[in-house]
């Protein structure tokens, strides 16, 4: 059980550090666009990331309990929730477009993940 809760332990930071990293990057080098493209990467990136796991990593427990989690760091629902949310009080048309281009890339993204071997 310790070894379970350590392994989630390391993969959710290894998960948000590389998260931070993308997003600052992302905030760097895109700063004069409104559009929150830092967190739709990292969430369809997530999405094809957890679609390889799930689809071609062999079902050993430990490697699965340790991608999964730097997956569940890495990518950010609350984040993205809140984005829609911001956005909808300023431009309503804009965060549906964005909540939909989400979810519609996030599960193209885990289908070829799950396939592409």
């Amino acid at each position: 059980m310790i070894i379970n809760v350590l392994t989630v332990g390391l993969g959710a930071a290894i998960g948000s550090v590389l998260r931070f990293l993308a997003t600052t990057f992302f905030k760097t080098f895109f700063k004069n666009i409104s559009f929150p493209i830092g967190t739709l990467f990292i969430n369809v990136s997530g999405s094809f990331l957890l679609g390889l796991v799930n689809g071609q990593l062999p079902k050993i427990n430990f490697w699965i309990t340790f991608f999964i989690a730097i997956i569940g760091g890495y990518t950010t629902f609350s984040t993205y929730m809140n984005e829609i949310v911001q956005m909808k009080m300023k431009n309503k048309m804009m965060a549906m477009i964005y909540y939909f281009i989400t979810a519609l890339f996030g599960i193209i993204a885990a289908l070829i993940g799950y396939v592409i071997f």
